[in-house]
């Protein structure tokens, strides 16, 4: 689910979110979703402004 959350160039497909569905309640994969695209943002972030991790 974390690689297709974080490219762009597609959506989600049903059958990963179903999956995920199938496993975790509601709140919990909002927040799941939530930390996958907070920690892809930051990595784009590290990316765009050359940060050095440490």
């Amino acid at each position: 689910m974390t690689e297709e959350v974080t490219l762009i160039n597609n959506h989600v497909a049903d059958q990963t979110y179903q999956q995920a569905a199938s496993i975790l309640d509601e709140t919990y994969l909002a927040q799941v979703i939530m930390a996958i695209i907070t920690i892809n943002v930051w990595n784009r972030i590290g990316i765009a402004t050359q940060l050095i991790p440490g």
